[in-house]
């Protein structure tokens, strides 16, 4: 079976939503759907992701005030289309995190270990890791499945770049799972 490259970010949204790429963090497609839901009626903590790449992001949000946060961002000029909701991860029990990819000269690991938002991480404290070195590094914090299905994803999108999180137990849309993956986009 092919599978279609990944052709922005809206194109990923959508995809992820669907649980094409594996395990994920619980997630609604718009604000107005996630306060239908009465997401957010809950004592978690949300994340208002923006469908536009390096849109300005929300994280930390109370469940009873992400409407509140979406008129924030409205007044910043960000338009609610492209604003989407996720559960926010448990990034205190992260492990390991950042960006996978299959290059000509083989595995590439672009990653940190800071227990923040990726985003925030990875400016905070990034390194890189190459062949055998990233293989082994994944290897070890990943699960034997979330292992296996990053394989999965290298072969069903080549030329793409996995971004991932890893925490100290399982978190997500699938149980068992360690691993969220982010985003899949093409580099």
């Amino acid at each position: 079976m092919d599978f279609l490259p990944v052709l922005n970010k809206r194109d990923f949204v959508r995809r992820y939503r669907d649980g094409e790429f594996g395990n994920a963090s619980p997630t609604w497609d718009s604000v107005e759907g996630f306060l239908s839901d009465k997401a957010s009626t809950t004592s978690d903590l949300f994340h208002l992701r923006n469908r536009v790449s390096s849109g300005p992001t929300y994280y930390d949000v109370p469940g009873d005030l992400v409407d509140i946060t979406l008129r924030k961002a409205l007044a910043e000029g960000v338009k609610e289309s492209d604003l989407y909701v996720s559960q926010m991860a448990p990034t205190a029990l992260t492990t390991l995190q950042g960006e996978i990819q299959q290059t000509p000269d083989g595995l590439y690991l672009y990653y940190t270990r800071v227990k923040k938002p990726m985003r925030d991480a990875l400016r905070e404290s990034a390194h890189e890791a190459r062949g055998i070195i990233a293989l082994e590094m994944l290897r070890a914090a990943f699960t034997v499945g979330d292992f296996e299905w990053m394989g999965v994803l290298l072969d069903r999108y080549p030329d793409h770049v996995l971004e991932f999180s890893t925490y100290s137990k399982a978190y997500g849309t699938i149980p068992g799972c360690r691993v969220v993956w982010w985003e899949v986009r093409s580099y």
